[in-house]
């Protein structure tokens, strides 16, 4: 209970302390002010991953919640570090993120639909605000991505309406079928559809990113896509477990997303746009782990999320680094061994773990979702996503050529030193994990067996 306490406090002073010392202007200040609460707040979810308690009502603890808990937590840290060596307003960065970062922890320890709601509202609004004021000329990036949000929360406002009207209640629990709740889940899945980049409901994503600075582009992918899928995750294992249509839905949607986003990359020279679609993919190896809907299943899909995020922020780090020289476009890639190695083989290894390589997160993830998909008959979800992996190597392949590919008159660049700490927590994560995979996937599998054991 005590540990319940420290994160609420917590995240508190995170809000109130960030709308201080905005006020007072105090830039340095305001990061080791972040750093040390954030970095807290690591260690105390830590410590509630055995907890498996309602609390006030409103709130579950337990090792699911506990896992994002740790996971959001490490993530807005490294995304702090980065703001502060991009953005030209990191306090209204900080402030900002910090309202992001309660709604994301409402989410997904919300015992209700309203608590999702409110947390999803809480992360949107914040988050259309800080693209908008990331770059001067980004204001169609925040009207796209505050036109999706609208869209979504306009869905999942009907949605919540037709469940209450079904079942008389709003709590994450099973309801049987009926015409209505099919029509409710329809409205579910496209509203956190927009919310996690699933296909058809991602047309905008690409021209959000590439119109965001490359700190705003990394939490956008790195946090509140991750949030949409374990929304997602919640609402169809705890309302829809026994709509075996819903999972089928899943299923095709998971083959249209991972095709869909694979395909245009292969097309994109920017490096955004390019990461871009490259995560919408990565949102389809996600839902058939979700389609199984197994403990392997849910399990595999919560370490593919934990491994997404560290790759993308690390990746982005790097492309933010490269945009502040005018470099957007693949072309911007030539050369890059030789004026930073690290940044270069960095750069390569997200890449290749993004692709599957062995040895890395992302092969872990892929290996586990596909994996649970053969083990539950759905060996033909799975023979589709390694065709999807393979088609994937075209495009990174292309970037990884630019990078090793010689450039006249090269110079040696050096990384700043925030953005060198994020490129190298990220890529730690992505080979110690990769190599030595085995507590993460027990946390992982074991968040996914809590889902499915629903409410105590």
């Amino acid at each position: 209970m005590l540990e319940v306490y420290a994160l609420g406090a917590m995240l508190a002073a995170l809000a109130i302390g960030n709308v201080l010392l905005s006020a007072a202007g105090r830039k340095l200040w305001q990061l080791a002010f972040n750093v040390v609460v954030l970095g807290a707040l690591i260690p105390v979810s830590y410590l509630l991953l055995d907890s498996n308690s309602v609390y006030f009502g409103i709130t579950l603890i337990s090792q699911f919640s506990a896992f994002f808990f740790i996971l959001f937590a490490a993530s807005m840290l490294l995304l702090n570090l980065l703001a502060y060596s991009r953005a030209k307003g990191y306090g209204n960065f900080a402030l900002l993120a910090s309202f992001g970062m309660v709604g994301m922890y409402t989410v997904v320890s919300s015992t209700s639909l309203i608590g999702i709601f409110l947390g999803l509202e809480l992360m949107s609004i914040p988050s259309a605000f800080i693209v908008l004021l990331s770059k001067r000329d980004s204001i169609e990036a925040a009207t796209k991505l505050f036109i999706m949000a609208s869209i979504a929360i306009a869905f999942i406002s009907f949605a919540i309406v037709l469940v209450y009207g079904a079942v008389n209640s709003l709590t994450l629990t099973g309801a049987q079928q009926s015409g209505v709740m099919y029509f409710a889940l329809a409205l579910f899945i496209a509203s956190l559809g927009f919310e996690a980049s699933v296909f058809p409901f991602n047309v905008l994503l690409p021209d959000v990113y590439q119109g965001s600075a490359g700190y705003a582009t990394a939490m956008l992918g790195g946090l509140n896509k991750k949030v949409g899928l374990v929304a997602l995750m919640q609402v169809l294992v705890l309302i829809f477990i026994a709509f075996h249509l819903a999972f089928v839905i899943v299923a095709a949607l998971a083959v249209l997303t991972m095709f869909y986003g694979n395909l245009v990359a292969l097309m994109q020279t920017n490096l955004k746009r390019l990461l871009a679609y490259s995560s919408i993919s990565q949102a389809g190896y996600i839902l058939i782990g979700i389609a199984v809907a197994t403990d392997a299943g849910l399990g595999a899909s919560i370490f593919q999320i934990f491994a997404h995020a560290f790759l993308f922020i690390g990746a982005m780090a790097i492309v933010s680094w490269l945009e502040s020289r005018g470099r957007e476009d693949i072309n911007g890639l030539l050369g890059l061994y030789k004026e930073n190695r690290f940044a270069a083989i960095a750069l390569t290894v997200f890449m290749l773990s993004f692709a599957g390589l062995p040895f890395t997160t992302g092969f872990v993830g892929k290996f586990l979702i596909f994996l649970s998909a053969v083990n539950n008959n759905l060996v033909w979800l799975a023979a589709l996503g390694v065709v999807n992996s393979v088609i994937s190597i075209f495009y990174y392949a292309k970037a990884i050529t630019a990078i090793y590919t010689n450039k006249y008159g090269a110079y040696h660049l050096k990384l700043d030193i925030p953005t060198l700490a994020v490129v190298t927590v990220c890529l730690a994560v992505t080979i110690i994990i990769g190599v030595y995979p085995q507590p993460v996937i027990q946390l992982a599998t074991g968040a996914g067996s809590a889902l499915l054991a629903g409410l105590p």
